[in-house]
């Protein structure tokens, strides 16, 4: 699909994962492939859906295509792949052709107004996408006359009401419509020289200047699939406030056991609406640290792009984990878990504002 056919508010998309994003995470191919295979046995267990299973299924993979030549290594009888990306798509059909697979077939489409070529789903694999999609209840208008009796819906979507999210959407207010990709890339090299930890930054890149960013609540999930007289299992119980070490994510799988009236969609789903992530302000001590928080980033816009870069980054450092390497002694060093997380990172993000608040008014 030429790039005239993709709505015209969807077209950042089209470059920004390739170019900026999976140009650092995927910089060792072997390597990627290995992580998808990890990724999505994972993701199967998590349903109890064994790869036996798959064999002879009709799968539709939306992303970077790596998953579909997973798909596709574990015997699936078809694998749809789409992408808004050219660069994607051109990436899986090199592939497709190098390695002589014939039933896999990648098209660039925008999902939320064709699926392209696929139809007879039997599993529809939405892993990290759907809260970077602007249009999900087209999506979902496309995705489910397409499926099949007796099909799954896996998704993958960020979880609000976490540490990680939390603090990624106060950051978002400072860097979006400001920050490059490249600025950020400049601090985090100011800030780490001896190495590039190119997950690290790839998720950085993502989280703080994806054109669109949502995080979800289980409950949205669970509401949709009963309006669309769906079964639901999700992988994460009800929580408010969530500080574990791996608290960026939540898994829903929609089983579909005859194919669906869209009758059903008689008003808006939970998740086809704008939503972001739960702020936590749960006792007096938040509440201050968020305040203090967005007046800091707020004051950014009265500095050069280069210190708010260098904050930004440095901040981001408390989302998640990086590779820390001990430049001395040559190696790369494994922290032990904290035990009381929480305490910490909120001590540390409180220590950080202050520090950065002081810096900036030298």
């Amino acid at each position: 699909m030429s790039s005239d056919r993709i709505a015209p508010q969807a077209l950042p998309m089209t470059t920004f994962y390739a170019e900026h994003v999976h140009s650092h995470i995927h910089t060792d191919h072997q390597q990627t492939l290995q992580k998808y295979r990890n990724r999505i046995q994972a993701e199967l267990a998590k349903f109890g859906i064994s790869e036996n299973q798959l064999h002879d299924k009709t799968i539709l993979d939306v992303g970077s295509g790596w998953q579909a030549i997973v798909f596709q290594e574990l015997g699936c009888r078809q694998v749809y792949h789409l992408d808004i990306n050219r660069k994607h798509v051109e990436f899986l059909n090199h592939y497709i052709t190098e390695n002589q697979i014939d039933n896999i077939k990648s098209e660039q489409v925008d999902i939320s107004q064709s699926l392209g070529s696929a139809k007879h789903i039997d599993l529809a694999f939405i892993a990290g996408v759907y809260h970077h999609l602007q249009n999900r209840e087209d999506f979902i208008k496309n995705l489910l006359p397409n499926m099949t009796a007796n099909s799954d819906i896996l998704f993958r979507v960020y979880r609000s009401g976490t540490w990680s999210r939390w603090l990624v959407s106060a950051l978002r207010i400072a860097t979006i419509d400001r920050l490059t990709p490249a600025q950020l890339l400049v601090a985090y090299r100011l800030l780490h020289p001896y190495g590039l930890d190119n997950q690290f930054v790839g998720d950085m890149i993502d989280d703080l200047l994806t054109p669109q960013w949502l995080a979800f609540h289980p409950r949205e999930f669970i509401a949709d699939a009963e309006q669309l007289k769906l079964q639901c299992q999700c992988s994460a119980e009800p929580f408010a406030i969530d500080f574990s070490s791996q608290d960026e994510n939540f898994r829903v799988k929609w089983h579909i056991t005859d194919y669906v009236d869209l009758d059903c969609l008689h008003q808006p789903l939970a998740t086809g609406q704008a939503h972001v992530a739960e702020i936590f302000d749960t006792s007096p001590e938040i509440i201050d640290l968020r305040r203090q928080l967005i007046d800091l980033l707020k004051s950014l816009h009265d500095h050069a792009d280069r210190d708010a870069a260098l904050v930004i980054v440095s901040l981001y450092f408390l989302v998640r984990k990086h590779t820390n390497i001990d430049v001395f002694n040559g190696q790369i060093l494994h922290a032990t878990p904290n035990r009381n997380l929480a305490a910490w990172r909120i001590e540390h993000l409180r220590k950080s504002v202050i520090h950065f608040r002081d810096w900036l008014s030298q």
